[in-house]
């Protein structure tokens, strides 16, 4: 097995693999791979969720990582695109195809979706004075305007 320098995800390999960090990244689809399976009359599909933008405090570790979709993917419900995860795992090495080694994170624990701190998915709160006044003047000049 050989490392090819362009493959790794550097930032991951100086984490190494001895402790559990705390990531977050953006959701960004779901998709499925196969599994090969020794024995099996047929190889199984197995359901996948990928994330971009994969951080620890702010500072980008990955541009990207693929995960089994585990329970605790599930559990979080309907995802959006662009919505943020936080999640704990560890750093692993893997052997792509090639004998490359590459590093992704894995037993993903802890998920929780991240509250959006613009209030993006709250509705606005409506100027009802605002709104009323206006209204109000709408209608005098709809029907002054009938008349």
């Amino acid at each position: 097995m050989t490392i090819h320098d362009s493959n790794v995800r550097e930032k991951l390999l100086q984490l190494g693999s001895q402790k559990r960090y705390n990531f977050t990244a953006e959701y960004a689809r779901c998709g499925y791979k196969v599994t090969y399976r020794r024995g099996l009359d047929r190889d199984k599909l197995a359901s996948t969720i990928m994330f971009k933008n994969v951080k620890i405090n702010n500072n980008l570790v990955t541009d990207h990582l693929w995960f089994n979709y585990t329970k605790g993917f599930a559990e979080l419900g309907k995802l959006i695109v662009g919505d943020v995860i936080s999640f704990n795992a560890r750093v692993a090495s893997y052997e792509k195809l090639g004998h490359k080694i590459d590093y992704k994170l894995e037993r993903p624990t802890k998920v929780k979706l991240v509250p959006h701190k613009n209030g993006k998915d709250a509705l606005p709160i409506p100027n009802y004075p605002w709104y009323v006044e206006k209204y109000k003047k709408f209608l005098d000049q709809r029907s002054s305007n009938t008349v």
